[in-house]
């Protein structure tokens, strides 16, 4: 019967493997955790920014628009209720730009009280964004390596894989870890940068919180999933140690006699 102890990581993993695919993949359709979102840009109707669409929720690998509808009863959302109507084509390399992203009558023309250095400030951090969309990427694959390595291994018990899990483990946690980090500075940033240059325009922008949470729970996970693994590969009696136990010849008979 097998360790619970030994489970306890590709438990963690599972979890994180989830959390994170939901971080990845929300917003690449509408109604697919749409409110996932790393932040949210707010451009309503009779501000001096006349968008067909009040807000814009960017996401890892895509964008949603849509329009705000009355606040519901018993809410206190100043926002009202958020209906999404589309969503951009998801890809990993993908960075938010508003001037694509908005009407060219809306982000062109000499008379358009728009603030264009809220486009500056997306460029500015487009590589960033990439970057914590890659970093994703790569945490979701090593994670995914983590569940393969506990299938075989307990497909074939006699392999000792608990090094490759605990490499697979570390890998997947420097990465959501990573990502987490990016996507905790890209946000705040970002948003006080467009509060600050938007300010004039009625245009804002608020973090999204539900994201945030999401993303450091699964690096907790891991975090968490990766020390144990640790312990279960290279402490006395786990799957290194006794590997390499294993490996030692046994003494000979005259020698344990004397």
């Amino acid at each position: 019967m097998m360790n619970p102890k030994n489970l306890f990581p590709v438990t963690m993993a599972l979890i994180a493997f989830v959390i994170t695919n939901c971080c990845l993949f929300a917003g690449t359709k509408p109604n697919i955790l749409d409110s996932v979102d790393l932040l949210r840009l707010y451009t309503p109707d009779g501000n001096s920014i006349s968008s067909p669409h009040d807000f814009y929720s960017i996401h890892v690998m895509s964008y949603c628009q849509g329009t705000i509808g009355p606040m519901p009863p018993g809410t206190t959302d100043p926002f009202g209720s958020r209906n999404v109507t589309a969503c951009s084509n998801r890809t990993i390399l993908f960075s938010f730009d508003p001037t694509i992203a908005w009407p060219r009558d809306l982000t062109h023309g000499p008379d358009l009280q728009w603030p264009r250095v809220i486009s500056d400030d997306f460029r500015a951090f487009q590589m960033t964004s990439r970057a914590m969309a890659v970093m994703y990427s790569i945490g979701v694959g090593a994670i995914g390596s983590v569940l393969l390595v506990k299938i075989f291994a307990m497909a074939m018990p006699k392999l000792q894989l608990g090094v490759f899990e605990f490499g697979f483990m570390l890998l997947g946690t420097l990465s959501v870890g990573i990502a987490s980090v990016i996507a905790n500075v890209l946000a705040y940033e970002l948003v006080q940068l467009i509060n600050a240059h938007g300010d004039g325009s009625n245009v804002s922008a608020q973090y999204g919180g539900k994201f945030l949470g999401m993303t450091w729970a699964s690096a907790a996970l891991m975090m968490l999933g990766t020390w144990i693994s640790f312990s279960n590969a290279f402490s006395p009696g786990g799957n290194a140690a006794s590997s390499s136990s294993s490996s030692e010849p046994a003494p000979a008979k005259d020698e344990e006699c004397q």
